[in-house]
């Protein structure tokens, strides 16, 4: 308000003072005077809640001036006054409303200079007339024009926004559906090998249930950094661990990705933890081999198993890549399809093969 209430008051001097040299150039009906100054001085105040309340200056201006020009003090900067206002109130307020506006201060602009030109109301007195209506317009559509740039900016942010909030949703139920079922197949898997070995060998029953203990608090702990949105760490072989002590054989080839980036190595994690959680619920008994090298910028995994898929639908051509159009979702579950959103999201590749077994490919991009 302060820094608008100093604009107000340098453009009243700007006004009085060039209605004093247009007064000196007319030859009005009505000399400036005291009254007179004060009129354009007031104009031009209005300016001063031009953001807080934009209908004032507008409204300050188009009432203030038609009394200035009906007393006939001379033309001036004093008309600029209503030409800010009604640009103000354009950019700031719906483009209807700011419309009506422009429209009523327009009519009253002109209804109190047409007294002063009744007197000699010729050809050219009109067309100036008319051109003086227009040109109020002017200041209306320029504001316009902003009020619907800003607009759009405004909506084209709020829609950033809203996409960014689902994708964040998305993401979040994506990770604790994956981060859950890697979980509870594990545990399933170490509850079945309790049960059969419960009466024969309790020290293995005994073992098979610290893995449940074990496998559970880390699903926990990455749900917990799942919903705080904090990322767990991504340690493959500690995943790698905890899929053998349920029972599977995983053979594991990893130089350690030195150089990768944290966003590869969470992609490359979670398509492993997928991927052998794959492997616990629909291939028992099979052997799986997790291969992962960093490699010219890219980081790439490979996880296959010899086994039969037992829920499988009908393969695809032997040696054919899957792809997501082919892809039954039973077979392959909505995790390996969300994995393969995201591998392509960061730029990479992802494949899944049924050729001999089940095989996952994936590059992912630094």
């Amino acid at each position: 308000m302060r820094r608008d209430g100093l604009l107000a008051l340098g453009f009243a001097i700007v006004v009085v003072v060039g209605g004093w040299w247009a007064g000196l150039v007319q030859e009005p009906p009505r000399r400036l005077d005291l009254v007179g100054y004060a009129l354009a001085a007031a104009a031009a105040g209005g300016l001063a809640w031009r953001r807080r309340a934009p209908q004032v200056p507008v409204a300050v201006a188009a009432g203030i001036t038609s009394v200035y020009l009906l007393a006939g003090y001379p033309f001036g900067p004093v008309l600029l006054t209503v030409v800010w206002g009604m640009f103000e109130y354009a950019r700031r307020r719906p483009l209807r409303e700011s419309a009506l506006a422009a429209a009523v201060a327009t009519a009253v602009s002109v209804a109190a200079v047409l007294p002063r030109m009744a007197s000699h109301l010729d050809l050219p007195a009109v067309g100036l007339l008319l051109w003086g209506a227009c040109w109020l317009a002017v200041p209306w559509s320029i504001g316009a024009v902003v009020y619907m740039r800003r607009q759009a900016q405004i909506e084209k942010q709020e829609e950033l926004v809203r996409r960014t909030l689902l994708e964040e949703r998305i993401r979040v139920s994506r990770e604790v559906h994956d981060v859950a079922g890697h979980g509870f197949a594990v545990v399933a898997m170490q509850a079945g090998v309790a049960l059969v070995v419960l009466d024969e060998r309790p020290e293995q029953a005994r073992e098979a249930l610290r893995a449940i203990r074990d496998t559970s608090r880390a699903a926990l702990g990455e749900l917990r950094a799942v919903i705080e949105n904090i990322d767990s760490p991504a340690d493959i072989g500690a995943l790698v661990e905890q899929v053998r002590a349920a029972g599977v054989e995983v053979a594991l080839e990893h130089d350690g990705l030195a150089g990768a980036s944290e966003r590869q190595r969470r992609i490359a994690y979670e398509v492993v933890r997928e991927s052998l959680t794959d492997v616990l619920r629909h291939a028992e008994g099979a052997t799986a081999a997790v291969e992962i090298g960093h490699a010219g910028g890219s980081v790439t995994v490979r996880i296959s198993n010899d086994g039969e898929r037992h829920d499988a639908a009908e393969p695809g051509p032997t040696g054919a890549a899957e792809t997501r159009t082919n892809t039954p979702t039973g077979a392959y579950g909505h995790g390996i399809e969300g994995m393969r959103e995201r591998v392509e999201a960061a730029g990479g590749s992802f494949e899944v093969r049924t050729e001999r077994g089940f095989e996952v490919h994936a590059r992912i991009p630094r």
